[in-house]
């Protein structure tokens, strides 16, 4: 049997070492694994001792996105952003986290 789930937002595969705060504690480096407009999948974790409802940053490059944890399971941890990613900010993190970028990620707004 096939399970279709349906999503909100489009989920790109990428491959980026992360750091992973809660709450301006010491970060703990994780391997982004699931990118979209509205959050990440980050693994790698251990126990880190993330917590559904955790205020947390993703550290990417010289970037830093807050959010909130939404789920934490077996070292791998599910981040949604505070605020949605722009399409030309979505894109370039896409091609910095598969390495398709030279230096720090693009930012909004910028040529890279």
């Amino acid at each position: 049997m096939t399970v279709l789930a349906i999503r909100a937002c489009k989920r790109h595969a990428v491959r980026q070492i992360v750091a992973l705060a809660k709450g301006g504690r010491k970060p703990f480096e994780g391997l982004m694994i699931e990118l979209s407009s509205e959050g990440c999948r980050t693994s790698n974790l251990g126990r880190s001792g993330f917590s559904v409802g955790d205020a947390a940053s993703v550290d990417v490059g010289e970037q830093r996105f807050n959010g909130r944890i939404r789920w934490f399971h077996d070292g791998i941890a599910g981040v949604r952003f505070d605020q949605a990613l722009f399409n030309g900010e979505l894109n370039g993190l896409i091609a910095y986290c598969r390495g398709e970028g030279q230096g720090e990620a693009p930012r909004y707004g910028t040529s890279g």
